[in-house]
């Protein structure tokens, strides 16, 4: 039986909790730890506060539990007592917040002591008004009067009620007026340090979070800001334009021997990047960012992370060479808590219905606060991702911030700026490890800390190995040998990680030749080095590629480590022998290791599907299968339709170029209906019909996971798209959907644009070659005026012709989320551009629009010349080919779009152009 150890906090005494086994894995019940410590708030080790356990579509699971922590005794905190808050960890001034008495200032901010007799005296004098002007003090005035004339941080001063009611006893003689004061104060008082207490906790989780690297893409911790200062609209906020700036993660960890100056947590310097739609952006991220915000603004000191007060700054650099002053940036911070506001006014809305865009009636209560913020633990992995497809930005800008990703000496992953990046490591080591990547043609990415290299020798190896265990700022290494390999090298890898920082390791063994001498080994002797790096402290992740001939890793059950490393395999493409697909097949069944397995263009037909599927029934690890080009038919997709049913792991499968037909397609539908896990299905060029369609229709109306679905070449037709428009018209997770190269036609086209208009929640739409005209591009363009949810829209090689131009340009002028419009071979010629080019001067969203092949000549390439001379962001891809364009045309084209290359990436296209040596010339010019 094994047991979990728990201390509460502060205490020698150590309580033993059973652990429960649940799918081969150890966990600690919650039931179970509030029985031996009730009023439990959360649990930690060391610093780190365990989350609760989530399942794979990251909902906690129930009943609540955590991991089993095998060794280790884990720190209970209570709610109740305060022993929850640390000395000197609340935050300074907050509006929300009020410091508790016991907390010190962060070390730069300004004494928020001195300035507190002057509020006092400022609150008589404005009562003293209050009275002169004959007005009746109410309660609700006297309270507005405290809030707006003492700070938060003078409130929670010992003693505070008494010193007001000091100070205006001599102001009155009627004694219950005074007291009514008092317990104003009081009441305030009291609610502000409920506020600090949860505000506090919050915050503190967010800044002790540890996610694993994969779990961490980009910088973690953000703010969102006004590009320019402006008075609140609560009518029209929605419109302003906001920037996300990311926030340098320095500390204690930054810190050498020689810094004479404290690093503490500020803002990068970026310009930041432009968010698409603020109004979903604050609805999705409206918690985080209010403490976010908070936490920049008023300051903190919270476990180890300090914060000086915006107040006790001169200026603030939110770019290179570009300083704002403090009163413009608070001035932005107050803008985005007042659009926060907003949104806790829809929450706060009597149905889910309700919506509103005014300011709320009533104060933030503590309980209304609590609702707002009970979910809020920090980023993860994925919606860290689903950053990028909210903001601005151009496919060669890095969504980093000018953050570069590092590693503490505990393993804890870090983003900070270059400045704080340069003094943590010696500047020397990292020089040599650049050029023995240089040397070796890899990449070493400062930035992300990563490293991609293929060593093809030994000696190569060596000077590698060596490089690395010395350069601290290494995070992840993605390698491969491309040399005979025996034991040894292996063991040398194990003997340079162990003096890295490393933390993510990605081993390609596709081309690793083992020794002759090598082959004798058995397979633990051979590979233990390999296994035994998952035991190295410092390891996090490790993933390792293999192929085919080295399928009997599978097989082999390395020993669990002491601390959290997960271990993965992935097989990659390759030819499998009948010997070594019967390995894989009985390996899968047990294997614990093994998360992607590609079988691309094997032919292992519906006998291999068949096998495949009885080792799916029994895996618990594997999250991504492609099967594609296998000779797969409906009994094959029937066999791995039964293994749908019961795996709970996989999420990604792809049966692209197989035969399934439409017996295949209503297999997977039914299994559609009871798996919860399968988040992509690729059924491309499947043959699967009108009737494969509606059969996965009828899964979509039900299914509540699916998010990417692959249909293109399949024959699908207007009953399909009918179908399928009925189905999205109640599916609400489904955001990608390819219906490329299929004949739904106008017909089609109009189903479809149906489903559009109350959708909400499909993002990518592919029609590409689907035969569709005028009319089909007339009702896609009904749909765009009113829908607020789809980003790209592919309409490449149909029929639309001008008038398509036409109708799609009428609800380009009020459109305000479609980022991406490929409209290529649709011959709109210069009247479709010249329509187009009238709706870019109006439109302000869309960052790219593919004209290519559409017959526009030189009136068509002189509008859109016009209007990108008034649009800044978009990208227009090649509007000249196939027609050349006359050289007094091109320039002024040319002329506009360079002259917009500081705001936004430009692409001009010269195919078939003729622009000569003189063109060339002025090109270079």
């Amino acid at each position: 039986m094994e047991l979990q150890s728990f201390r509460l906090i502060g205490s020698k005494n150590i309580e033993k909790v059973r652990c429960d086994q649940v799918d081969g894995h150890y966990i600690v019940y919650w039931e179970d730890i509030e029985n031996g410590f009730p009023g439990v708030k959360h649990v930690k080790h060391d610093d780190v506060i365990i989350n609760l356990m989530r399942d794979s579509n990251r909902q906690r699971i129930i009943p609540h539990c955590i991991k089993h922590y095998p060794g280790v005794v884990l720190d209970v905190v209570l709610a109740s007592g305060g022993n929850h808050i640390h000395d000197g960890s609340a935050m300074t001034t907050s509006r929300l917040a009020p410091t508790d008495s016991r907390a010190e200032t962060p070390t730069h901010t300004r004494g928020n002591t001195t300035h507190i007799p002057d509020q006092f005296v400022s609150l008589a004098a404005a009562i003293k008004e209050a009275r002169r002007s004959g007005k009746p003090l109410t309660s609700e005035a006297l309270s507005s009067l405290i809030a707006s004339r003492s700070t938060p941080v003078s409130m929670a001063k010992p003693g505070f009620e008494r010193t007001v009611i000091h100070k205006l006893d001599g102001l009155y003689d009627q004694g219950a007026m005074t007291q009514q004061i008092a317990r104003e104060v009081w009441e305030m008082t009291k609610q502000m340090n409920d506020r600090l207490i949860l505000i506090q906790s919050k915050t503190e989780a967010i800044l002790t979070q540890q996610l694993e690297l994969t779990e961490y893409p980009i910088p973690r911790l953000f703010i969102v800001l006004p590009e320019e200062p402006a008075k609140y609209d609560p009518g029209n906020w929605f419109r302003t334009k906001f920037r996300l700036h990311f926030i340098c993660e320095c500390g204690k960890h930054t810190e050498t021997k020689d810094s004479k100056v404290p690093h503490h947590l500020h803002l990068a310097k970026h310009q930041g990047y432009l968010i698409r739609e603020p109004t979903e952006f604050f609805k999705k991220y409206g918690p985080f960012l209010l403490l976010m915000l908070e936490l920049i603004k008023f300051g903190t000191r919270i476990a180890g992370h300090v914060v000086p007060t915006l107040a006790s700054l001169k200026v603030v650099e939110l770019a290179d060479s570009v300083r704002q002053s403090v009163e413009s940036v608070t001035a932005k911070i107050d803008y985005s808590l007042e659009c926060i506001d907003n949104q806790l006014a829809k929450v706060q809305a009597s149905s889910p219905g309700d919506s509103t865009d005014t300011e709320p009636q009533a104060a933030m209560t503590q309980q209304d606060l609590a609702n707002y913020l009970s979910d809020v633990e920090g980023l993860e992995g994925v919606e860290l991702r689903q950053l990028g497809s909210l903001l601005k930005t151009s496919e060669e800008e890095s969504l980093l911030g000018n953050l570069y990703r590092m590693t503490t000496s505990d393993g804890h992953v870090k983003w900070v700026c270059y400045e704080h990046y340069r003094v943590s490591y010696q500047e020397k080591n990292t020089q040599k490890l650049r050029d023995v990547v240089n040397l070796a043609r890899g990449e070493f990415d400062e930035q992300l800390g990563r490293v991609e290299i293929v060593l093809t020798s030994r000696f190569a190896a060596a000077e590698f190995y060596n490089a690395v265990s010395k350069a601290k700022g290494v995070v992840e290494v993605i390698m491969d040998w491309d040399y005979e390999c025996a034991r040894s090298d292996l063991e040398e890898l194990e003997d340079a990680l162990k003096k890295s920082r490393v933390s993510i390791l990605r081993l390609d063994l596709r081309r690793f030749r083992t020794s002759l001498g090598s082959k004798l080994l058995t397979t633990s002797a051979q590979f233990g080095a390999l296994f035994r790096l998952q035991e190295l402290s410092n390891m996090g992740i490790i993933h390792i590629l293999i192929s085919s001939e080295l399928v009997k890793l599978l097989s082999f059950q390395p020993k669990k480590p002491s601390h959290l490393c997960k271990l993965s395999f992935e097989v990659a493409t390759g030819t499998f022998g009948k010997k070594e697909f019967g390995i894989l097949v009985e390996s899968l069944k047990t294997n614990s290791t093994l998360t992607i397995l590609s079988l691309r263009s094997n032919s292992i037909g519906d006998n291999g599907a068949q096998a495949l599927s009885e080792a799916l029934k029994t895996n618990s690890t594997l999250t991504a299968l492609d099967l594609w080009g296998n000779s797969i038919e409906g009994y094959g997709a029937q066999a791995l339709s039964e293994a749908l049913k019961t795996n709970s792991t996989l999420t990604t499968l792809t049966l692209q170029h197989n035969s399934i037909g439409s017996n295949g397609a209503q297999a997977l539908s039914e299994a559609l209906k009871i798996n919860s896990t399968l988040t992509t299905l690729d059924l491309r060029i499947n043959s699967i019909g009108d009737s494969g369609a509606q059969e996965l229709s009828e899964a979509l109306k039900t299914n509540s996971t699916l998010t990417t679905l692959d249909l293109g070449t399949n024959l699908i037709g207007s009953d399909g798209a009918q179908a399928l428009s009925e189905a999205l018209r109640t599916n609400s997770t489904l955001t990608t959907l390819n219906l490329g190269h299929n004949p739904i036609g106008d017909n089609g086209a109009q189903a479809l644009s149906e489903a559009l208009k109350t959708n909400s929640t499909l993002t990518t739409l592919d029609l590409r070659v689907n035969s569709i005209g005028g009319n089909g591009a007339q009702a896609l363009s009904e749909a765009l005026k009113t829908n607020s949810t789809l980003t790209t829209l592919n309409l490449g090689s149909n029929s639309t012709g001008s008038n398509g131009a036409q109708a799609l340009s009428e609800a380009l002028r009020t459109n305000s989320t479609l980022t991406t419009l490929n409209f290529r071979r649709n011959s709109i010629g210069d009247n479709g551009a010249q329509a187009l080019s009238e709706a870019l001067k109006t439109n302000s969203t869309l960052a790219t629009l593919d004209l290519e092949l559409n017959s526009i000549g030189s009136n068509g390439a002189q509008a859109l010349s016009e209007a990108l001379k008034i649009n800044s962001t978009v990208t227009i891809s090649d509007p000249a080919h196939p027609h050349p364009v006359p050289e007094a045309d091109l320039w002024p084209l040319l002329a506009t779009s360079w002259d917009k290359v500081e705001s936004s990436c430009i692409c001009v296209g010269f195919r078939d152009s003729y622009i000569m040596d003189q063109g060339t010339s002025r090109l270079l010019d």
